[in-house]
C-alpha cells in the first residue's frame, strides 16, 4: 500500500507490502529469491523477511509448499482490498486554477470509504468550502472514477465544471 506524508509526498511501502505484491505478481521462485536483493527489498535484513513471511502465513496471506512462497486466496482477497483503498498520485500542478466543484453525500455505513473519498481529493489539492463540497483542479482523472466505481460509491459523488462568463 502506498502511503503518503503530508498528502504530497511518497514514502517507501511497508515490507508487508512489498512481498505480498511481489508474490502477487506470479512470479517464479528463482526470480522472487532474486527480487529480494534488488532495490526496495535490498535495505531489509534476511530475519526481518524471515519475520514478515511468518506473520503473513500466520494471518494465512501466503503458505510455504516445497521452500517457495506463494500467495494463498485470503492474500489475494487481501491485496484487492487493500489496492481499492490505495491513494492515486495528485496529477495536477499546484498553479492549476479551480474548474472543479465535487459534492458527495456517502452513507455513514460507508465511512471508511468516505474518509478515503476525503483524503483523496486533499491529495489532488481540493479545498473544502463546506463539509461535503469541495473545490479544487478539474478535470478529474479517469483513474479516480474508475476507482468511485469499484468502491460502489460513484453514485453518491457528482461533480460540476466551473466556468467564467464571458
Amino acid at each position: 500500500m502506498i502511503r503518503f506524508n503530508n498528502m504530497r509526498n511518497y514514502t517507501s511501502p511497508s515490507l508487508t507490502s512489498l512481498l505480498l505484491a511481489t508474490l502477487a505478481s506470479g512470479r517464479n521462485v528463482k526470480r522472487f529469491r532474486d527480487i529480494l536483493y534488488e532495490k526496495e527489498l535490498n535495505k531489509r535484513t534476511k530475519a526481518s523477511i524471515s519475520v514478515a513471511l511468518s506473520r503473513l502465513q500466520a494471518r494465512r496471506l501466503v503458505s510455504l509448499t516445497d521452500s517457495a512462497w506463494s500467495i494463498t486466496m485470503y492474500g489475494r482477497k487481501e491485496i484487492a482490498h487493500t489496492m481499492i483503498f490505495a491513494f492515486i498520485p495528485n496529477p495536477f500542478n499546484e498553479k492549476e486554477p479551480h474548474t472543479v466543484i465535487l459534492s458527495f453525500d456517502i452513507p455513514e455505513k460507508d465511512r471508511i470509504k468516505r474518509n478515503w473519498l476525503r483524503n483523496q481529493i486533499k491529495i489532488f489539492g481540493y479545498k473544502m468550502l463546506q463539509q461535503s463540497l469541495w473545490i479544487g483542479p478539474g478535470p478529474l482523472p479517469p483513474v479516480f472514477s474508475k476507482r468511485l466505481e469499484e468502491m460502489a460509491i460513484r453514485k453518491h459523488v457528482k461533480t460540476f465544471k466551473i466556468s467564467k462568463k464571458k
